[in-house]
């Protein structure tokens, strides 16, 4: 079956045609190799100054060819730079300095502030912490029992008032 292309096309071509398609593309491709073996051998051990001469008579494409197309220079220029200044400008000096560190320090300086305050009511006044100690405990004390105080204090209220 066809790679692309709706299922049931009949345009694809038959398993026999397949296979020496394939034969056919591997055959150019060992052959291709194998010139590319023998000009190498031809132009370096055989002639060594010839490739000094190539060079100089074809200096635009060798200059081409020898930097790859420029293609690493249009990487860089593409998605490096632009993903460096990314990184610096924006995810480096906004997201980490000014919103993480910002955050966390944020956070520390409010949790000094409150503890300074606090700190304040810390008198070393042992009968004051301990009026403190009960009345908290009497703060819990009406916080679990409000619900069962509520119930009985509403039906002796409707009592006295008819």
């Amino acid at each position: 079956m066809p790679v692309f292309g709706a299922h049931g096309e009949g345009g694809g071509l038959s398993e026999a045609a397949a296979h020496t398609l394939e034969w056919t593309l591997a055959g150019v491709a060992v052959l291709t190799a194998a010139a590319g073996f023998f000009i190498a051998f031809w132009l370096y051990l055989r002639q060594p100054g010839k490739p000094a001469q190539l060079a100089k008579s074809l200096e635009g494409v060798y200059t081409t060819l020898y930097n790859k197309y420029y293609v690493d220079e249009l990487y860089a220029a593409a998605v490096v730079r632009p993903l460096v200044w990314l990184s610096e400008n924006v995810l480096w000096k906004v997201v980490d300095v000014e919103a993480i560190d910002g955050t966390v320090n944020g956070l520390a300086h409010g949790a000094t502030a409150v503890g300074d305050t606090v700190r304040h009511t810390q008198s070393g006044n042992t009968r004051s912490y301990a009026v403190w100690v009960v009345v908290g405990a009497l703060a819990i004390i009406l916080i679990i029992f409000w619900p069962a105080l509520h119930t009985f204090v509403a039906p002796a209220q409707a009592a006295v008032t008819k």
